[in-house]
């Protein structure tokens, strides 16, 4: 059993497509959770939005073999990855908020990747804007703004170890304890007056890893990419030690050296 874990070396930041791959079949349950919701018999035109490596597309490409499926993300080495999968599909590399479909979509899949973009009182209409009439929008959201995790993180940034100064830049730092996410209520009342059928829902899985640093292993390719690129080396050093000092105390190993690592998410199933 592992009983104590060192804080490791800062890393390479840009997307990590073998790295994310780490959890795979963790990252699908979600995918399988809303991909169960959607009721759409014969959809012409798939987008998969923030497609990655292809985790969702592949599981939409074997319900719907005849749709014209595209991937759409801005990482070229998560395409890279994406590329490689036995499915017919097409993939764009492009901004989200750049994108406009080629066709008016039966179905915008998006898992996880909304929670990235800000203002969703404007994303989200926008997006319904796209689909055909029957047509839905399918989103899974991670909610780690009260995540333990996550607080050690703002934590981190605003004291790093006795004698220092805040890390980053205060746009930083505040761009990372704003909140884009809405209540469930808030999506209801955006959503509502928009769609035909509206389904929202949000869960909490204990999530059972494993690893010398699992915790620090799921979010580096996630919610602490912005921090680690916007950190100089020597700040990044020293936020990733007191970090994950941190994170380890939060998150000791159990007897059988998994560690639990509870996990929220936002669900949203909007038909127009």
């Amino acid at each position: 059993m592992l009983t104590r874990r060192e804080p490791m070396a800062p890393e390479n930041t840009h997307w990590d497509a073998k790295a994310y791959q780490q959890f795979f079949r963790l990252r699908q349950r979600p995918v399988n959770e809303l991909l169960n919701r959607v009721e759409l018999k014969k959809p012409k035109y798939i987008y998969d939005l923030g497609c990655g490596t292809g985790i969702a597309t592949q599981l939409l490409a074997k319900r719907w073999p005849r749709a014209r499926l595209q991937g759409i993300d801005s990482s070229g080495q998560m395409l890279q990855e994406a590329r490689c999968l036995p499915i017919k599909a097409l993939w764009k590399q492009c901004d989200l908020l750049d994108w406009a479909p080629a066709h008016s979509a039966d179905l915008l899949f998006a898992a996880a990747v909304l929670h990235f973009i800000s203002d969703h009182e404007q994303l989200l209409p926008r997006l319904l804007r796209l689909l055909n009439p029957g047509g839905c929008l399918a989103a899974h959201m991670p909610d780690w703004r009260d995540a333990p995790w996550y607080q050690l993180m703002l934590d981190t940034l605003q004291d790093a170890g006795p004698g220092h100064t805040a890390l980053g830049t205060a746009q930083l730092r505040q761009a990372m304890a704003a909140r884009p996410l809405l209540s469930l209520e808030g999506y209801y009342r955006l959503l509502t007056p928009l769609t035909q059928k509206l389904e929202i829902w949000e869960t909490e899985e204990l999530q059972v890893v494993e690893g010398r640093s699992p915790i620090y292993d799921w979010v580096k390719v996630s919610a602490l990419r912005p921090v680690l690129m916007a950190l100089n080396d020597d700040e990044k050093a020293r936020f990733l030690y007191h970090y994950l000092m941190r994170v380890h105390a939060h998150y000791p190993p159990e007897s059988d050296g998994l560690t639990l690592f509870p996990f929220k998410r936002i669900f949203i199933v909007a038909t127009v």
